[in-house]
């Protein structure tokens, strides 16, 4: 096996060392892809972090990586001190189908990669992102957030992203035509299908009630962005989006729903409808919206119905994503974030043929996607026979709906979840960091279907894993509708 290592380029390094020189490094991120075959060479991303996760300047040692086999070949990174410890090596492949992870090692620094299933059938890619990162342009905890130099730098090369959005704030005149063709010019250039998409988008605040805090994705950026925050709600936001953009062309995702003041329960009256919203952001650092009760909630939490668990009973159609919502401007986590901005980051995992921004927008609004927090989890499985994300409908149902789950994690995996109807039916806890999980669901579905007034009558399930570190992940539900 050949491999290679790869450095940044100068003006990469020079970012990093500006933006955030770090200090001697105190943790290991090793990245590889999420779907390999066997055979077939693929990259494994490294950074040497400090306490904070910010590349470490202090690094005179090599990175050392063992690969799998019964000889346990070795090979190594070096970096030089006054220098930011990001890299990659190249030409990594693997021999045998299955979950595998990569142990890396740094002095007495020992860490392992996310998982990869290496298979030789042809599955989609599982591309990750953080869909939710603040920048200066934002002009919100100014004293925190760094350039978009530094958010697409970091997105790509320290958290080893695929795909990232610069979604920055434009309400209370927090944005203007200068600010808007800045972030549009800066993300098109990062921009670098295959290897590294950038998804235009945009905060738009609302007020409690009239849908709250909104992220705007775009296909493109048009001429300028829209804000609905005076006067204005999802709904007419939708609507004055359509005249700058095509209604396939954006979407709108409602975050931090439970948070008192910002709280999203997305009233009929206001939903823009399922092409418009196709999913929700049930997890950010500033918490879990998932359901009342959930172990990691917001801090100030809004009394009414609105957490995932509400809306998917009244029947919206609303798959799963989750970002950082940093305001530290650090990509999928880490950074000197604010102190009421303190869960785990967040993480979006869209199911692509290959990577670029069109497939990350289309995978996010068809919800052939799911969320994660802290590590790339992965979810490979059905439900009813669907795809995470789908909908079928009773009279397709010939056998009781089976749930068949894949699922691997960097740490050991505590505990799989099925949720149906907003209530757990079945867990299981492996204790590995690699499980499979299989139910059938025999329960009278007439019984326990939900009929919403406007929707109908429709059961729907998803999964949640729960990992030794806390870390979890979300699928997109799959519906069983009249």
């Amino acid at each position: 096996m050949k491999t290679n290592a790869i450095y940044l380029t100068d003006f990469h390094l020079k970012v990093l060392a500006q933006e955030a020189p770090g200090g001697p490094p105190r943790q290991l991120n090793a990245v590889i892809p999420s779907i390999t075959r066997p055979g077939t060479p693929f990259f494994i991303r490294i950074a040497a972090l400090d306490k904070t996760g910010y590349p470490s300047l202090h690094c005179g040692l090599a990175v050392r990586i063992l690969l799998p086999g019964k000889n346990r070949r070795e090979i190594s990174m070096p970096f030089q001190p006054g220098t930011p410890a990001v890299g990659a090596i190249g030409g990594i492949k693997l021999r045998k189908e299955g979950f595998v992870r990569l142990e890396v090692r740094l002095g007495k620094l020992r860490a392992f990669s996310n998982p990869t299933y290496c298979t030789a059938k042809k599955l989609p890619g599982i591309f990750w992102g953080d869909p939710h990162v603040h920048t200066i342009l934002s002009n919100c905890i100014v004293h925190k957030c760094r350039t978009l130099n530094f958010c697409f730098t970091c997105a790509r090369h320290v958290s080893a992203l695929d795909w990232v959005s610069a979604a920055d704030h434009v309400s209370n005149g927090r944005c203007d035509i200068s600010k808007w063709r800045e972030q549009a010019a800066v993300s098109n250039l990062y921009n670098d299908e295959p290897g590294f998409a950038t998804l235009p988008a945009y905060e738009a605040s609302l007020k409690g009630g009239a849908g709250g805090d909104n992220n705007v994705y775009m296909a493109r950026f048009p001429d300028m962005f829209v804000d609905q925050f005076e006067n204005g709600h999802t709904g007419t936001l939708a609507r004055e989006l359509s005249k700058k953009l095509p209604r396939d062309e954006f979407f709108l995702v409602p975050h931090h729903t439970t948070r008192t003041g910002k709280h999203g329960e997305i009233p009929d009256k206001i939903y823009p409808g399922p092409r418009s919203m196709p999913v929700m952001e049930i997890h950010s650092k500033w918490g879990t919206s998932e359901y009342r009760g959930n172990p990691n909630p917001l801090k100030e939490i809004h009394p009414g119905p609105s957490y995932a668990a509400d809306l998917l009973k009244r029947g919206l159609r609303l798959g799963f994503i989750a970002g950082t919502d940093s305001h530290a401007t650090m990509p999928s986590g880490g950074g000197d974030e604010p102190g009421h901005i303190d869960r785990l980051p967040g993480l979006t995992a869209v199911f692509c043929r290959k990577l670029s921004r069109r497939d990350v927008f289309e995978g996010i609004c068809s919800r052939r996607c799911y969320a994660a927090s802290l590590e790339r989890i992965i979810l490979l499985g059905s439900i009813a026979g669907c795809a995470f994300g789908e909908e079928t409908s009773f009279r397709h149902l010939k056998t009781p709906p089976a749930i068949k789950l894949l699922a691997a994690a960097k740490s050991d995996i505590a505990r799989i979840d099925l949720v149906r109807n907003g209530r757990t039916i079945h867990s299981a806890a492996p204790h590995h960091w690699q499980a499979e999980f299989y139910y059938e669901d025999r329960a009278n579905l007439d019984e326990i279907k939900i009929c919403a007034p406007s929707r109908g009558a429709f059961i729907y399930y998803y999964i949640r894993i729960t990992c030794s570190s806390g870390a979890q992940a979300w699928s997109s539900p799959v519906w069983i509708s009249a």
